[in-house]
């Protein structure tokens, strides 16, 4: 004969089930997930760019190095921090020292790269940006120093994906390049080398970011007006957020949710940054700037997205 149990235990025993497998559930998100940190590598005045994306499966992807002009070695010490001994690929966006320059001492600190995806300028567009910290010397021995040391390199064209894995739960994640243009023969004309950035897009599933380097204005505005589909539920803000980025007609083809800004406090509350700082407060879409909130993770999943910071 079965005594039944009393109720209070079989609540108990549901209550205890369901939890256990929401924790299933949580654990098994949290195993499906690619994380995108935008690194604090401008913690006083200077600008640069490096974010660090640890696929599901475990890869990690640079996009971008920095050098941070008042805060060299920064990068590498954020890497060190986290026990990154390899990088499955590395893309430099464009070759300004603040996006590229600190590759080289992370690879000489014994960090193992198995590739670089980048766009070298033209020498002529270059030698008017030596003052921004485009020397096509120093470009010509960052390049030699990947030769010696087999790392192979060379520059994507539109539409290519330069990366994708599969998560534990089967979800493609990956990145794709949405354009690269050489800064000679573009929509818009000659172009400086801002607008040799290698615009990309991030994807877990159907989640999206998208990574604009220093896009420019001029530039933007034409992909804006393009029938491109730059559409992501996350942006990095081109150009740190300042005036010169792309326009505000450029954001709202994006239609991003939340956006991400490399920048220092300073500059990011400055005039320089007054129009990007009053569209995304007009619009109301959070923004997470790195010299106010610190390293910033945003975690995608093919749920959506949730943002951590520092501070």
């Amino acid at each position: 004969q079965l005594i039944p149990q009393p109720l209070s235990a079989v609540i108990r025993s549901i209550l205890s089930g369901l939890l256990c497998f929401a924790l299933a559930v949580a654990a098994s998100a949290a195993e499906s997930a690619t994380r995108w940190t935008m690194l604090n590598v401008t913690p006083k005045q200077g600008q640069a760019d490096c974010h660090l994306i640890e696929m599901p499966e475990g890869s990690q992807v640079l996009i971008d190095a920095g050098d941070g002009w008042d805060a060299q070695g920064t990068a590498l010490a954020e890497l060190k921090k986290r026990n990154v001994t390899h990088l499955s690929l590395v893309v430099i966006s464009h070759f300004h020292f603040d996006h590229y320059f600190s590759l080289l001492a992370m690879i000489r600190s014994g960090i193992t790269v198995d590739r670089v995806v980048l766009n070298v300028p033209d020498r002529k567009s270059a030698a008017f940006e030596i003052p921004w910290g485009c020397n096509m010397q120093d470009v010509d021995s960052f390049l030699q120093e990947l030769r010696a040391r087999h790392i192979p390199y060379r520059t994507p064209v539109a539409g290519e994906r330069i990366y994708e894995v599969k998560s534990p739960d089967g979800t493609v994640a990956g990145i794709d390049v949405l354009c690269a243009f050489d800064g000679l023969d573009t929509p818009v004309g000659r172009t400086d080398v801002n607008d040799t950035s290698i615009i990309l897009r991030l994807f877990h599933g159907p989640t999206r970011a998208l990574f604009t380097g220093d896009l420019n204005h001029k530039l933007g505005a034409w992909l804006a007006n393009s029938d491109m589909d730059l559409s992501a539920d996350l942006l990095k803000v081109p150009h740190h957020g300042t005036e010169g980025c792309a326009p505000n007609v450029f954001f709202d083809r994006v239609g991003a949710r939340a956006v991400l800004v490399s920048s220092p406090k300073t500059l990011w509350r400055s005039p320089r940054s007054m129009r990007i700082r009053n569209y995304f407060i007009n619009h109301q879409v959070p923004f997470y700037v790195s010299g106010v909130r610190g390293h910033v993770t945003a975690t995608l999943t093919a749920q959506g997205y949730l943002i951590e910071t520092e501070r």
